[in-house]
C-alpha cells in the first residue's frame, strides 16, 4: 500500500484499511509520506483495529497546529535583525514532537512487522530520500515538515521536510521494492478560487505544484506497466483543512468506499496472480 501526502485527508487511509481486512486482502508492504505516514506506520505495526488506530491518529493530530513560533516569524521578516535559522516554521513542534514520540515510541523499521519505507525531502538539495531504517519517529517527523508550517528535521546529518513536495505518492519506491501490485491511496490538494494573503498565495502555488507532480507521476508509473497499480482517490465532496478534526468520520467513510469500488477488480488480480504462481 502506498499512502501519498493530505494532511488530514490520510485518515481516510484508515477507511481503506477496514475494508481491505475485511476482504482477508493482505498488505505485503507499506509506502508512506506527509500525512499518509501515521497510518502507515499503524499497518506496519501489523495492527488490525483501524478504529483504534484512526483515534490514535485523532489524539496525535489534536492541538499540533495551535501554537506560532513568533520570534522566528519576525526572523524571517527581519533576519537580520532577529537572525533566521533554516529550521524555520511558522508553528512550534513541541506538541507535535510529544505527540509523535506517543504514537510510535522508541520503534525503528527493523522492528516492524512490515517493510516500510517514508518518503521525505532533502531542504537543500530539493533530491527525493527514502527513509527505511533506523527510528520511525526521525523519519515521521521529516516526512511531516510542511513547508513553512513545521521546521525541517534533522536525519543522518541531511536537513529534511515533506515527502510531498518531492513525491506526493511515492509508487515508484514501492516498484523499486519489487510490488507488483500496488494500491496508491492518493489526495490532490484543493485550490481557492480566490488569494487573500501572501501566505495564502505561497499555498495556491505549493498546491498547484503537488497537484501537477502528483498527475504527472501517476500517469508516467501507470504507462510503464511495471506494476499493477491500483489508484484509490477518495473524494470528500468538501474542502478538509488542517484543524478540520469534526470531519474524521466522513474522511474515514470516504477512504472505505472509494476502497470497496476496487475490490471486485482487486480481488481478481490476487487470483490470476496466485494462478500464475502456482
Amino acid at each position: 500500500m502506498v499512502i501519498g501526502s493530505g494532511g488530514l485527508r490520510c485518515v481516510s487511509a484508515f477507511g481503506a484499511l477496514q475494508v481491505l481486512q475485511r476482504e482477508g486482502i493482505p498488505i505485503d508492504m507499506v509506502v508512506a509520506c506527509s500525512g499518509g505516514a501515521l497510518c502507515g506506520y499503524w499497518i506496519a505495526t501489523g495492527r488490525d483495529d483501524a478504529a483504534l488506530g484512526v483515534e490514535r491518529f485523532r489524539e496525535g493530530w489534536l492541538g499540533t497546529f495551535d501554537n506560532l513560533a513568533y520570534l522566528k516569524i519576525l526572523g524571517a521578516v527581519f533576519p537580520r535583525l532577529f537572525g533566521f535559522d533554516p529550521k524555520f516554521g511558522l508553528m512550534k513542534d513541541e506538541s507535535v514532537n510529544r505527540a509523535l514520540a506517543g504514537y510510535v515510541g522508541d520503534d525503528r523499521f527493523e522492528d516492524l512487522k512490515l517493510p516500510m519505507h517514508y518518503v521525505a525531502t532533502d531542504v537543500i538539495s530539493g533530491d527525493k530520500v527514502v527513509l527505511s531504517k533506523g527510528k520511525v519517529f526521525d523519519a515521521m517527523r521529516a516526512t511531516i515538515s510542511i513547508p513553512l508550517v513545521f521546521p525541517p528535521w534533522e536525519v543522518d546529518g541531511r536537513l529534511l521536510m515533506d515527502g510531498a513536495v518531492s513525491n506526493p505518492l511515492p509508487v515508484d519506491v514501492a516498484i523499486r521494492e519489487g510490488a507488483d501490485i500496488i494500491i496508491a491511496i492518493g489526495y490532490e490538494e484543493t485550490l481557492q478560487p480566490g488569494i487573500l494573503s501572501g501566505l495564502g498565495l505561497v499555498k495556491q502555488v505549493t498546491n498547484v505544484a503537488i497537484n501537477h507532480l502528483l498527475r504527472a507521476q501517476y500517469a508516467f508509473y501507470s504507462l510503464a506497466h511495471h506494476a499493477e497499480i491500483i489508484p484509490i482517490m477518495p473524494d470528500f465532496g468538501t474542502e478538509v483543512g488542517l484543524k478540520d478534526m469534526h470531519l474524521i468520520p466522513h474522511l474515514v467513510e470516504q477512504g472505505a468506499i472509494a476502497t470497496e469500488r476496487e475490490v471486485p477488480y482487486l480481488l481478481r488480480l490476487l487470483k490470476s496472480s496466485e494462478g500464475a504462481s502456482a
